[in-house]
Formats: structure tokens, C-alpha cells, sequence
């Protein structure tokens, strides 16, 4: 079993991984960007063609991302490599107090006798191809914008290489969401739900998503309302961000919080990168709060109405919302991509499906550079 699984990118040394892959999709960023700006004469990328530019670079990134070597530049890889070769012996029970799910899926993976690369190429398949479903059930019409929008995020890479479980369980949870914000069957619902219930399993953090995005499906209809939310938790983490901390940590649901919560980055047992040291983190509020922005200019300000950005939109508030009263903790950044998994579709979303601006095409293009230029400008300075 170990191996090793041959990669095509082997040349490419290990600590310009993100780098070149960051810099591949901002190229491709910039090419679409010119292309939606300058040619007249088109609507949108062809149906089908956007679909095969989608599938074509979702299987680039797993076979880029997947089969990497395990090095120091990716953070938690090495322990994941670790605990595949020493644990996951024999299936776990269906226990919702564990991570069931997440140690079933190493389980069968070993009992089929992968590589430890076939693993991380496994996993970075779950990741991707979850994340391409949720995109292709909300946004069929504009795949690879969309693919575009996910693929450069600035937490994109970092979670498919470092916290993969999260990552994973995030793409489960996206794909629920997708489905549930889009439901037109009993049987939408269930398979909805169950997905959502995949997602709580493999990383239980995700509880807190989940139960956001039920809130936006069948109670919270309306954003505004959620945004009220939003503000009213800056002035309650700055005033009493440590005891609501405390709290959260307290509810028990997932005992990484605790962790994340409470453990000084180097006691955490790995390497972790932008360790927050208890600040209040103005960049982090600053990254988060433009989907908050384009949330209430586009359902406050414009009145648009639509159930499925709705969903997502709430979902992303709320979820923010509860970062934001936890910002002090160490591992902020962890905390705050239980918001940030849905970021992409909230800004891509409204750019596919409403009519916002006369010249709605370079308004796309525009948008789109700056998110991916972010990406690019932020993984030189983190290394991310």
C-alpha cells in the first residue's frame, strides 16, 4: 500500500503548489474576464461548452491537487498521511457523537488498498466533485463561471490540501444546500437533508452551517432580518466576544471548537498557518463583509426576490455572524469558514441569475478579477 501514486506534476516543487495553481486559475480568471468584456456579440459561454470547461478543470485540480508529495507546505497533509496508515482498521458504527462518517470513508479507501497518494486523490475527488454538483444544481447555465468563482477562493486550497475533513464536509453540506434552496420535491428534501446529515458526520463543526441554512429554508425568509443579526454581532464581540466564545465551546457539539477556541496554535499538535493570537481580526470582517454588502444592495436596496439566493444568503450571514462573535478565538480562520465554504455561490449566484446592471457582463468580468486577484495577492503573503 505505500507505493507511491505518480503525479504529472511531480517537477513542481512542493512549496509552489498553491502558487502555480493560484496563478493557472487567475490566467484563466483574466482570459474569461476579456472575454465577457470585449465580445459583443455572445450572452453567455455556450451551455455545454461551459459545462466541459468545468468538468475539464475540476479533474485538472484533483489530479493537481491530489497526488501531491507530503511536505511541509501542506499543513496538516502529513498528519492525515499518519493516521491512514495507522488507523482506520475496521468500520465504525453509525454514532453521532463521532465523526462516523468521515472515518468510514479512510476506512473503505484502505480496505481497498490505496497508496497514500490514491488517498489524498480520493479525498480531493470527494472535495471537488461535491462542490461541482452544488454548482451544476444552482448555476447549470453558467457552469464554468461558477467552477471560476469556487476554484478561486481564498479558502479553496487550504481546505483541500490542510483541512481536508472540513473541507469535505463543507462540499456534502454545499451540495444539501444547493438542493434544499432549490427543492421542489418531498424527495428534493430528503436527499437535501441527507446530505446535510453526511455533512455533520464527517466534520461535526458543520453542525452550525446546517442549522443556518434550515433557518433560511423555512424560517428566515426574508435576508434583512438576518443582516440585523450581522451588525448586531460586531458591537456583542467587541463588548463580550470572550464569553460568547465560552459559550459556544461550552454547547459541546464538536470538541475541535474547544481546540480552536481555547489552545494556543502550537499546542494544537501541527503547524498552523495565520494562528490569530486572540485579535479582533478588522482584515478577516473586511474579507466577509462584501457578500454582506451584495447581500443587502441586491434584496434590501434592489428588492430582489428570489427563494434560492435567499437560502443562500442567509446561510452566509448567519453562519459569519456567529464567527464574528467568536473572532478572538485562536484558530479564527477555521471558525470562519464555516461561512466562507459559501461564499463563491453568493456572489456568483446573483451575477448568473439577475438582470443587476445594464452592462451585466463586464460587471461579471470586473467582480470576477477582483475575487481571484484577492485569492492571488493573499496566497503570496500567507503562502496560503
Amino acid at each position: 500500500m505505500q507505493n507511491k501514486m505518480f503525479s504529472i506534476f511531480d517537477f513542481i516543487p512542493p512549496q509552489y503548489y498553491s502558487r502555480v495553481f493560484n496563478g493557472l486559475i487567475m490566467v484563466l480568471c483574466i482570459i474569461t474576464a476579456f472575454y465577457y468584456s470585449f465580445d459583443q456579440n455572445h450572452t453567455k459561454i455556450n451551455r455545454q461548452i461551459s459545462l466541459i470547461l468545468a468538468l475539464a478543470l475540476a479533474s485538472i485540480t484533483i489530479l493537481f491537487l491530489g497526488p501531491r508529495p507530503v511536505h511541509a507546505s501542506f499543513t496538516d497533509t502529513g498528519y492525515y498521511i499518519y493516521s491512514y496508515y495507522h488507523s482506520y482498521d475496521h468500520f465504525m458504527p453509525i454514532d453521532f457523537n463521532e465523526e462516523w462518517l468521515w472515518y468510514n470513508i479512510s476506512c473503505f479507501i484502505k480496505m481497498m488498498n490505496f497508496s497514500d497518494m490514491g488517498y489524498l486523490t480520493s479525498l480531493m475527488f470527494l472535495y471537488v466533485s461535491f462542490m461541482f454538483v452544488a454548482c451544476w444544481i444552482v448555476m447549470r447555465d453558467g457552469m464554468w463561471i461558477a467552477i471560476l468563482f469556487c476554484f478561486s477562493s481564498f479558502s479553496f486550497v487550504a481546505y483541500g490540501v490542510n483541512g481536508m475533513t472540513n473541507g469535505i464536509a463543507a462540499s456534502f453540506a454545499l451540495a444539501g444546500i444547493a438542493i434544499m434552496a432549490t427543492k421542489k420535491t418531498n424527495l428534493d428534501i430528503a436527499i437535501g437533508l441527507l446530505l446535510m446529515l453526511m455533512s455533520v458526520s464527517t466534520h461535526r463543526a458543520m453542525t452550525l452551517p446546517v442549522l443556518c441554512a434550515l433557518l433560511g429554508c423555512w424560517y428566515v425568509k426574508n435576508p434583512k432580518y438576518a443582516l440585523y443579526f450581522w451588525l448586531l454581532s460586531i458591537p456583542l464581540s467587541l463588548v463580550a466576544g470572550n464569553a460568547i466564545t465560552g459559550f459556544f465551546v461550552n454547547l459541546g457539539f464538536d470538541d475541535r471548537m474547544a481546540e480552536y477556541a481555547n489552545l494556543p496554535a502550537d499546542e494544537l499538535g501541527y503547524e498552523v498557518v495565520n494562528s490569530n493570537g486572540g485579535r479582533f481580526r478588522w482584515d478577516f470582517i473586511f474579507y466577509s463583509v462584501i457578500p454582506i454588502f451584495f447581500i443587502w444592495y441586491l434584496t434590501v436596496k434592489r428588492n430582489f426576490k428570489d427563494y434560492t439566493f435567499n437560502v443562500l444568503a442567509v446561510t452566509y450571514i448567519l453562519a459569519n455572524a456567529f464567527w464574528i462573535m467568536v473572532i478572538r478565538s485562536e484558530q479564527s480562520n477555521r471558525f470562519a469558514y464555516l461561512s466562507w465554504f459559501i461564499y463563491p455561490l453568493v456572489i456568483a449566484y446573483p451575477l448568473l441569475r439577475f438582470k443587476i446592471w445594464e452592462k451585466q457582463d463586464r460587471a461579471l468580468a470586473a467582480i470576477l478579477l477582483l475575487y481571484s486577484g484577492f485569492t492571488f495577492f493573499m496566497c503570496f503573503i500567507y503562502n496560503a
